[in-house]
């Protein structure tokens, strides 16, 4: 974290939101709560509660205990029942938690309710993540993303961060005047805040546009890296390019798109962008306020999908990452399908009647032994060629303007000169194929 962003950003909204920062609060023991909902397997929610936990390691607070709780009916006002609570609250002292984290969405006034009951800070799986992000938030535009997410997630949530709602404030100009509680100024100042963050945001984003479209200008294909958290999304362009990409297993290690170029065999270059990884109930404010981030993978030309094959809820974490893509619009792109974390299998072959059945092109993939790097570049070049196919040119000697344009608006492979004129292979765009149809040889 860059302190001086975070303080420019994240301050005097101000001390007293910061107070409900769950990492300056020094909480060092967690105990976490799984909902198992009707409909919801006992495996389902073992495996969300197993995540809930890496979530909690990687936030930096360890479960000291976990509770499984059976939700048959939602309780309004504190959503498990009275006698779970109890329950829940005896368990806090008994193993000495100063944090609960619940695998649920909590409403402002359950989170507020709990709290009263157990008397100890309560929050839920989205908080979780949102302070996560903010610890691991490296540049301006991730700082402002999640300052702009947490804003939009507290302000239902004022009445936990005051407990001073009583106190009046004089009146003074421009305001609503005498009476008016401390709560009704905070709530504006937020509002204002958010609104001051939209607009630095917008700039921001139009930057990000200006040198997409710099990159994009340039005759080089695009793929995008997306996937899980801590599917090896970041390690396996490490393996590809040689580069340091922060690469650590954890969750959300990387937030800030990294783009690198890579040569493939054969001679054809392609740039590489690393994404932030997706989770289940990724926060919809975290989708809306990384947009800008998450567009890298609408704006490739393909996308390598990399899948942790180690995981036995890989079925579902693609699944999430395929509902995402939909989302943003990215769902008709190319797929290279990538299962990595072959290395921590027993019997790899086991998967080889799945893969059969599938769809997109697949490669099994260790980035951590460099098992199957030959095969994913050639599973990129099989997309690519798919999409952006190279085709082979003949250019009569007069129409140096065809040449000049080729050179210009793709990947020369080849260029020589023949009797017959300029013989070239380049990789050209579905419009460039239809504009120089006359000169294409098949």
């Amino acid at each position: 974290m860059i302190a001086s962003d975070r303080e420019v950003y994240l301050e005097p909204v101000f001390e007293r939101l910061e107070e409900r920062d769950i990492l300056s609060q020094k909480c060092e023991r967690s105990l976490l709560i799984g909902i198992q909902d009707e409909g919801d397997s006992a495996f389902e929610a073992e495996n969300h509660l197993n995540e809930l936990a890496s979530l909690a390691e990687t936030m930096g607070i360890p479960p000291v205990h976990t509770v499984m709780v059976k939700l048959r009916k939602t309780n309004p006002r504190t959503l498990v029942g009275k006698g779970k609570m109890e329950e829940i609250r005896d368990l806090v002292h008994e193993v000495q938690a100063d944090l609960v984290i619940f695998d649920y969405d909590l409403s402002p006034s359950q989170q507020r309710n709990l709290e009263y009951d157990m008397n100890i800070t309560v929050i839920d799986r989205e908080e979780v993540i949102l302070d996560i992000f903010a610890d691991r938030a490296s540049t301006r535009e991730a700082v402002l993303q999640i300052a702009l997410a947490r804003m939009q997630y507290s302000l239902p949530r004022l009445t936990r961060a005051w407990t001073h709602l009583s106190r009046q404030r004089g009146g003074a100009k421009g305001t609503r005047g005498k009476g008016e509680t401390q709560l009704e100024t905070d709530h504006r100042m937020v509002l204002k805040k958010i609104a001051s963050l939209k607009k630095e945001l917008a700039q921001v984003r139009k930057n990000r546009e200006t040198q997409r479209k710099r990159r994009r200008s340039l005759p080089v294909p695009t793929l995008s890296v997306v996937g899980y958290t801590n599917a090896g999304k970041s390690s396996l362009l490490n393996m590809m390019t040689g580069a340091d990409v922060l690469a650590e297993d954890k969750l959300f290690a990387t937030l800030d798109p990294t783009s690198r170029r890579v040569h493939l065999p054969g001679g054809r270059q392609v740039v590489i962008t690393d994404t932030v990884g997706f989770i289940r109930k990724l926060p919809h404010n975290l989708v809306e306020a990384f947009k800008s981030t998450l567009e890298e993978a609408v704006m490739a030309d393909a996308v390598i999908h990399v899948i942790d094959i180690s995981n036995p809820e890989w079925r579902e974490q693609r699944k999430v990452t395929e509902d995402v893509l939909d989302e943003l619009g990215a769902g008709d792109k190319p797929v290279l399908l990538v299962f990595n974390k072959t290395d921590k299998l027993d019997d790899p072959e086991e998967l080889h009647h799945f893969l059969n059945n599938e769809k997109h092109t697949v490669v099994m993939l260790s980035a951590k032994t460099g098992f199957g790097k030959e095969k994913l570049e050639m599973g990129i070049q099989e997309v690519l060629e798919a999409e952006l196919p190279v085709k082979s040119l003949l250019i009569p000697a007069d129409k140096w303007d065809i040449v000049a344009y080729i050179r210009r608006n793709s990947v020369v492979m080849v260029e020589e000169y023949v009797d017959e004129g300029i013989r070239m292979e380049a990789i050209l765009s579905a419009k460039d194929q239809k504009m120089l149809n006359e000169y294409i040889k098949v």
